[in-house]
């Protein structure tokens, strides 16, 4: 009975639009108009109008809240791009993350934990892959589930972990050419969403986050600009999911306006023409990391080079920014002019600056302070996303009937 009547009401539907088409046509067929005579003035076309300057329309924002206890709390996601061209940096990368997490050891205050997806789709079975799938730690040469997906001060001997589990991820899924790290990091976000059951546990309710992509190209190759295709097949544009602004919303989104998060990459930075000359050395195509190195900078994150011989230096400059993040607030859009902040009791030599959507603070604010931010951002410079707190599906994906929904949903 149901599918009748949702059948009746599209064919409905479907002969109304004939009638609109119809109708659209019999007005815009040709009209025939008879030439002017000789003494018909012409009056001269008048000058145009100016368009006139468009005024944005500023919205008044305002951030409340009390620093609490935990707020040393930190979750890191390794986003490690796993294609052909990476095998010899991800190589370098097993050798010098030791130092990097023994800075991390060595930062006493800091309560952390850690996971690490990579570029592309991971197969779960022999029919099925998801993207931003969490990878199990390894200790050793053989695969094993036994360390679990988070990875924590307590789980061993971390430098082995680290050098066990990169070349695991150089043995297992080295082959795609189609690094995709900002959708496998908004998948792995919605994958981790702690609001639900069976996640990963990746993410904390009460932690800041940190991710670190690392690729030598940028998201889909070359970020969905034709003008940098080098190979024949090598252009695809970019889905919602690929975007820099889509992730942080999606992330504010799921976790809330006020989570504090950096994005931080080791690329090959934008116009490093010397960079690119180097890795393309060794046979397989680089490309400047321009997404990547967008959403770093909306974030605050830090933007290192995959050239340098030790990666451990760009990685501990990230702990910098990631320390940054802890005495941070994230702002629900990029403030215009002035932005007022008042720490509440009076914090002695704070002071504060603003790094894309986040108000920095030089050092961090005691549990207890009261922290209040006033400021005023563009509403035009705000690009939601389509996707906000659903599941992520495209509309490939969907069923027939889903699909005319969609269809009368957007022409309406």
């Amino acid at each position: 009975m149901f599918f009748s009547l949702y059948r009746r009401a599209l064919e409905q539907c479907a002969v109304g639009l004939s009638t609109l088409v119809l109708l659209g046509l019999t007005a815009c067929s040709p009209v025939q108009f008879s030439m002017p005579s000789e003494s018909t003035k012409v009056t001269p076309e008048a000058t145009p109008t100016p368009t006139p300057t468009v005024t944005p329309t500023l919205r008044d924002m305002s951030y409340s809240n009390t620093v609490l206890a935990s707020n040393n709390k930190l979750d890191i996601v390794l986003v490690v791009d796993d294609s052909n061209s990476m095998l010899a940096d991800n190589q370098k990368l097993a050798a010098k993350l030791s130092n990097f997490v023994t800075t991390l050891q060595n930062t006493k205050s800091l309560d952390w934990q850690m996971c690490v997806t990579v570029t592309r789709a991971i197969p779960t079975s022999a029919t099925t892959s998801a993207w931003g799938a969490s990878i199990y730690w390894q200790n050793s040469d053989t695969p094993s589930t036994g360390l679990g997906l988070v990875l924590k001060k307590t789980s061993g001997d971390l430098p082995t972990i680290f050098s066990k589990t990169i070349n695991y991820i150089n043995a297992g899924w080295v082959g795609s050419d189609d690094e995709r790290a900002i959708k496998a990091a908004y998948h792995h976000v919605y994958n981790g969403d702690y609001r639900y059951s069976g996640v990963s546990g990746c993410y904390r309710q009460d932690a800041a986050i940190a991710y670190v992509i690392i690729s030598d190209e940028d998201e889909r190759s070359i970020g969905g600009d034709i003008t940098q295709k080098y190979y024949k097949n090598e252009y695809f544009e970019l889905e919602n999911e690929d975007k820099p602004q889509v992730f942080v919303d999606y992330v504010k989104s799921t976790f809330g306006s006020s989570k504090r998060f950096t994005v931080n990459s080791i690329i090959v930075k934008p116009n490093d023409s010397t960079c690119m000359a180097t890795q393309d050395k060794g046979g397989s195509k680089s490309h400047y990391g321009v997404k990547y190195a967008e959403l770093s900078t909306l974030t605050g994150g830090g933007i290192g080079s995959i050239c340098d011989s030790d990666f451990s230096t760009n990685l501990n400059l990230f702990i910098d920014k990631i320390v940054d993040s802890l005495s941070s607030v994230a702002l629900e859009c990029a403030p215009v002019g002035d932005i007022a902040v008042n720490i509440t009791p009076t914090v002695s030599g704070l002071t504060t600056r603003v790094e894309g959507m986040n108000v920095i603070f030089n050092k961090a604010v005691p549990a207890g302070s009261k922290i209040d931010i006033t400021y005023q951002c563009d509403e035009s410079t705000r690009t939601p996303s389509s996707l906000k707190g659903a599941a992520p599906t495209a509309y490939s994906e969907m069923g027939f009937f889903a699909k005319i929904a969609h269809f009368f949903k957007n022409l309406f």
